[in-house]
């Protein structure tokens, strides 16, 4: 799977306007595209699950995993069945930023958001490949992907989350014992499927048109507010949203 590196997202990534004329950091972004794609072995892996609605969260089903928080009740709201899903560069990618981050600041930096971009991207692959099939099994449609850390959803399942996948044997994914992903430059997502949309759905994007008229953002950035910021639980009092800035959440 070749993974797509695109220049504004990394631009994105970097806080920096997507029209930048500076011809040295262009030519960084240039090279460091160049480069990690030569050292990404991306390896992603998926399983599905049906759910159900306790007093202590959502339990997955077959599992002890249990998915607590206000956040994920909301974005799973619709759904009886989620895709776990977990992907990574693999461990080249981190070793070159560790080395760039002893050279050079300025590559790290750039280097570090090209990874995030293309781990992003990556994802996206298994997500547009996750849709296919639910999609052909008769649904009607797919959550975003929601990954610990979102909203209220702590970070303490990743562990649980990569021992139902048997992600340590099967893709190299571990977690450090703060419940960070290695490599760091990899994902764990929550997906829902979606047999039937419901008023919450059309609600959603109703707002979403309502952002585009009323405050006339850039197509990449309704996007990206449609999958991530709406259903953050600091959304409506964002200060990083106001000002054109996202938290990360995306990588």
């Amino acid at each position: 799977m070749e993974l797509e590196i695109e220049r504004t997202e990394v631009l994105r990534y970097l806080q920096t306007s997507k029209d930048l004329k500076d011809d040295n950091i262009n030519r960084l972004i240039k090279e460091a595209t160049a480069e990690i794609k030569d050292l990404i072995n991306f390896r992603y892996l998926y399983r599905k699950f049906p759910i159900e609605l306790n007093e202590d969260g959502i339990k997955v089903r077959g599992t002890t995993l249990t998915l607590k928080g206000k956040s994920i009740k909301k974005h799973l709201s619709n759904s009886k069945e989620i895709y776990i899903m977990a992907a990574t560069l693999g461990s080249q990618v981190d070793k070159k930023i560790s080395y760039y981050e002893k050279v050079s600041v300025t590559k790290s930096m750039i280097f570090d958001a090209c990874a995030t971009t293309a781990i992003e991207a990556g994802c996206d692959q298994v997500e547009k490949e996750i849709k296919e099939k639910v999609l052909a099994a008769g649904n009607e449609a797919i959550t975003f992907r929601y990954s610990p850390g979102y909203g209220d959803l702590g970070i303490d399942i990743q562990k649980e989350i990569l021992r139902i996948l048997n992600a340590p044997k099967k893709i190299g994914l571990t977690a450090s014992k703060y419940n960070m992903l290695l490599p760091t430059k990899s994902v764990t997502a929550i997906i829902g499927v979606i047999a039937e949309k419901g008023e919450e759905e059309q609600q959603s994007q109703e707002n979403l048109n309502s952002v585009r008229k009323d405050d006339n953002l850039e197509e990449r950035d309704l996007e990206f507010e449609s999958r991530h910021c709406q259903n953050c639980l600091l959304y409506e009092d964002c200060e990083l949203r106001r000002k054109g800035i996202y938290c990360g959440a995306k990588g």
